[in-house]
């Protein structure tokens, strides 16, 4: 037998047990491969030869203990038979990856279970046994050796190829006691299980191999698909890279939309377009959270920065040719903003005068004060009436009088700062939020605009000129921070500058007695304000605010 001679001392069973484990650990080491299942059927059906061997070298121990010659040859031949079956099943897995037919498997171990139970039972020739004792395993190793040959690409696979070495070196220890009478050297059949052992670690960095193979060719794949994706898209698309925002490759729409050539891609980064580049810090942001970001819009510029443009951007990251990559969709959006912000205009401006409206002038002027409240800074509101308007609408039409205001909101806006801001309040009137400003300081800004307002010209559908006039109230802060008591408290100051003979500035004064009464109703109840053009007070101008009796309206 096969690993017969390794029985005879201590230090055989040692090295030859350490081979078998070797091979064992390394099957398993190897069991998920493709083959690991064929290899697992290898291991049992070596193990069993080995089995057989030590069976056939203790017959003397089994005789000793009356178990009987039939008995101990046909516990013998049925491992033989179970290990070739094994053998054979390891053939189909390793080959084909799939369990032996039924009906093959059947048909051979019939076969088998005929031949050994007739030559033990009923010829009880020696001879026959022996023989069979050698075929078997021989016929299952054979069928491993063929396996392994056959598998496409071997002479390219030194696991495959070192496997079938040994196996085919098994083979031919198998087949040595039935044509030379000399023994061969107990430890090579141990040496060719260590070596296929071996193999199979061998077999184990090809299939690594192959998989990062395969991974690179799906990669590959993938990028060409992307690539072909890119192309054909209707949208602009862009594949810049994570780390460094390096443009990577745009599609043919992207480079027409940012006025690029393919040339000139890998010297521009994303973020070369973004008129504000802090979008590029917000997008990153939203992407570690949740790696795609949808509907993000942001404004644009091209490769010569011409005017800006707005898109809608679609991203996501996505592994590109082995790099991580921002892919970035776009939709131009710009004529839809222009939209929104013709319709938010329309929403928050007089449409005569092109300057704000009261409502957002409220609300505007409510964030400035609390800002002003947080950097401890001054401010004030102004009120501006036209002096005698109903005079010029009467005297020049109606025409003429929108002329008038259109002209003095155009000077008010021509004369104030960016932070400054002014709207029409209402009719006539027109109110003006001033920041960073002290009392002196807006006393005197006021009184500026006054004298450019009174310099102003404009002409009548007849060609006659026109010029006008406004009174002004100032409402500095510290008296009253809430806006709508300042616009009041500005409207008091400017009725003050109407009586007092008109084109001319009144800072308010809480100190008078007059102003004294107009403002005291309000601090005991927010909720109503009464303007003293409401009261039963005799008052020679009057403004247009909403809810006005007609009874107390005299004229301008």
């Amino acid at each position: 037998m096969l690993f017969f001679d390794i029985f005879e001392n201590s230090a055989r069973w040692i090295l030859s047990g350490l081979a078998f484990l070797f091979l064992a650990f390394s099957t398993f080491y190897v069991r998920k491969l493709k083959v690991g299942h064929g290899l697992l059927l290898l291991l049992g059906g070596l193990a069993l030869v080995f089995a057989t061997s030590l069976l056939q070298s203790y017959t003397g121990f089994f005789y000793e203990h009356a178990v009987s010659a039939q008995v101990l040859t046909l516990a013998e031949m049925l491992l033989v038979l179970t290990s070739a079956v094994l053998l054979i099943m390891a053939s189909s897995w390793i080959l084909m990856n799939t369990a032996l037919n039924v009906n093959v498997l059947f048909a051979f171990v019939s076969v088998g279970l005929v031949l050994i139970l007739y030559a033990i039972f009923i010829a009880n020739d020696a001879n026959i046994v022996g023989n069979i004792r050698q075929i078997l395993p021989i016929i299952g190793m054979t069928y491993v050796f063929l396996s392994l040959v056959s598998r496409s690409h071997i002479w390219r696979c030194p696991g495959e190829m070192t496997a079938a070495l040994a196996i085919a070196g098994l083979i031919v220890l198998m087949i040595w006691p039935m044509l030379f009478v000399e023994k061969y050297a107990w430890y090579v059949p141990v040496d060719l299980i260590v070596l296929l052992g071996f193999s199979y670690y061998l077999l184990y960095q090809q299939e690594l191999r192959y998989k990062i193979l395969r991974q690179n060719e799906v990669r590959r794949r993938m990028s060409q698909n992307i690539e072909n994706i890119i192309k054909s898209s209707p949208f602009p698309i862009i594949i810049s890279r994570l780390s460094d925002d390096t443009l990577l490759m745009a599609n043919n729409n992207a480079i027409k939309l940012f006025g690029l050539t393919e040339e000139q891609l890998p010297r521009y980064h994303f973020k070369d377009f973004l008129v504000d580049a802090d979008n590029r810090k917000i997008l990153t942001e939203r992407l570690e959270k949740s790696k795609e970001v949808h509907d993000f819009e942001i404004l644009v510029k091209t490769a010569t920065g011409n005017t800006p443009f707005w898109l809608l951007a679609s991203v996501n990251i996505v592994d590109y040719n082995n790099d991580v990559v921002l892919y970035s969709a776009f939709q131009d959006i710009t004529a839809r903003k222009r939209r929104e912000s013709m319709l938010q205009s329309q929403a928050d401006r007089d449409p005569l005068t092109s300057v704000f409206n009261r409502r957002y002038f409220e609300n505007k002027a409510e964030e400035k004060i609390s800002q002003a409240h947080l950097q401890k800074e001054s401010f004030a509101v102004l009120m501006l009436d036209a002096d005698l308007f109903k005079n010029i609408n009467d005297a020049y039409g109606h025409k003429t009088g929108d002329k008038v205001l259109m002209e003095l909101a155009a000077i008010c806006e021509r004369s104030l700062r960016p932070e400054d801001m002014v709207a029409r309040y209402g009719g006539e009137e027109f109110v003006v939020f001033l920041s960073k400003v002290t009392p002196e300081i807006a006393e005197m800004v006021a009184n500026r605009l006054r004298e450019s307002i009174s310099n102003a010209v404009v002409y009548s559908d007849d060609g006659r000129p026109v010029r006008f006039t406004v009174s002004i109230g100032v409402a500095p802060s510290g008296i009253a921070d809430d806006i709508n008591l300042m616009i009041k408290m500005a409207d008091d100051a400017m009725y003050q500058a109407k009586e007092n003979g008109r084109n001319r500035v009144e800072l308010y004064d809480n100190n008078t007695e007059n102003n004294k009464k107009t403002i005291k109703p309000v601090h005991q109840n927010k909720t109503r304000m009464i303007h003293p053009a409401f009261s039963q007070e005799d008052n020679q101008e009057i403004s247009l605010l909403d809810g006005i009796e007609t009874n107390h309206m005299v004229e301008d």
